[in-house]
């Protein structure tokens, strides 16, 4: 399959003229036809550099022609661009993780941090950020840095697709790709914000098999960001990854008003010995937690950190955000694993197929079942 690093004239000439003609592509709501070949494109990326599914495990796309495929970078994440056969749409495809320690490490760095600010991610690359505005909203920091590599080329390409005429963008990933590509989305929408893209530009995320992003400030705001029908998570229920990463949840991940988040104050109040008492309970129902989130950020922070170094030698180490309270987040499509998908695909426990209900083959058996 050839790489095109740039459009051609002849298709370029083809584009202008389906624009004119078709106008904005991209509608709101859920369509199963066109998650089917998100699917099916994510599945090539996926195949790329990885020998865990096979080629004929998922038709090829019917609908696009392949572009472009960028550069490895970070923990050797790749992208690749499809443009349709006869419409002015293009999708943005990320791939997922993949039979490498790099790969692998962007999932176990898990700490959090904000959603917005700036990180110096190499010598010469200071990556500065918007996902949300909310200072409390916070993500994954290993799908963010592979994110933040992957923007430089993904930016550059939708400007060529834009000067060419594409105005509208599905963005789509799976697994690993589908956690980045809720961060790109929250990103690339934030530039449209900041009129740093056209404001006439369209993006539509279908995230395919997603694990959770961030923390609920930041679903909120991505909920909020996209709501209407413009972004989706399709999960199958038997699969593991939706449910990860593991979460802890502490008084401070409550909002301001909650009276959780402010019982120390309220404890102070009472009159002895209620104050006492009460003092002690809260002490044992939030130390638990608060442990459990600083030993979660000590080892799948600071200490992952010391490798993610070794892979991107001048990464300089963020300051993380004190929270682990990752949630589903976005619009979510539940494909329901029901007994006769478990006669084709075993939900044994012991089988030591961790992946068997978590690839594309399982997820293009059940979303051509969802009526």
């Amino acid at each position: 399959m050839p790489l095109k690093n740039h459009l051609s004239p002849l298709f370029l000439c083809c584009l202008f003229i389906s624009q004119s003609i078709f106008g904005q592509i991209l509608k709101p709501g859920f369509d199963k036809a066109e998650y089917i070949e998100t699917l099916k494109i994510n599945q090539k990326v996926h195949i790329a550099l990885s020998k865990w599914t096979n080629p004929s495990d998922v038709p090829d796309p019917q609908e696009y022609n392949f572009l472009y495929r960028s550069p490895v970078v970070a923990f050797d994440n790749i992208w690749d661009l499809w443009v349709h056969k006869t419409k002015p749409l293009a999708v943005v495809s990320v791939q997922g993780s993949i039979q490498t320690e790099a790969s692998f490490l962007a999932n176990l760095y898990a700490a959090m941090i904000p959603a917005k600010g700036e990180l110096q991610l190499d010598k010469d690359f200071r990556f500065i950020y918007t996902l949300s505005n909310n200072p409390k909203a916070a993500v994954h920091v290993g799908w963010f840095v592979a994110m933040a590599y992957l923007s430089k080329t993904i930016e550059h390409k939708i400007d060529s697709c834009y000067q060419a005429g594409i105005k509208d963008f599905i963005l789509t990933g799976h697994s690993q790709g589908g956690g980045i590509t809720f961060l790109l989305n929250a990103y690339l929408e934030n530039l449209k914000t900041a009129k740093k893209l056209p404001q006439d530009i369209r993006f539509k995320t279908y995230c395919s098999a997603g694990p959770k992003p961030g923390n609920l400030f930041f679903a909120y705001d991505y909920e909020n960001m996209t709501q209407g029908g413009w972004a989706y998570n399709v999960v199958n229920t038997a699969d593991w990854v939706p449910d990860v990463p593991f979460t802890v949840q502490t008084v401070d991940d409550f909002t301001a008003v909650n009276p959780f988040y402010g019982a120390k104050a309220l404890i102070k109040k009472q009159k002895f010995p209620k104050n006492i008492a009460l003092k002690h309970v809260y002490k044992q129902m939030s130390k638990p937690s608060f442990k459990a989130q600083k030993n979660y950020q000590k080892y799948l922070g600071k200490m992952v950190s010391m490798a993610v170094k070794k892979q991107i030698p001048d990464f300089i180490t963020p300051q993380y955000y004190n929270s682990n309270y990752y949630v589903r987040t976005g619009n979510t499509i539940v494909l329901y694993a029901d007994d006769e998908y478990f006669k084709l695909y075993s939900n044994d426990p012991n089988n030591q197929n961790i992946w068997q209900h978590h690839l594309p083959k399982q997820y293009l058996y059940l979303i051509e079942k969802m009526k």
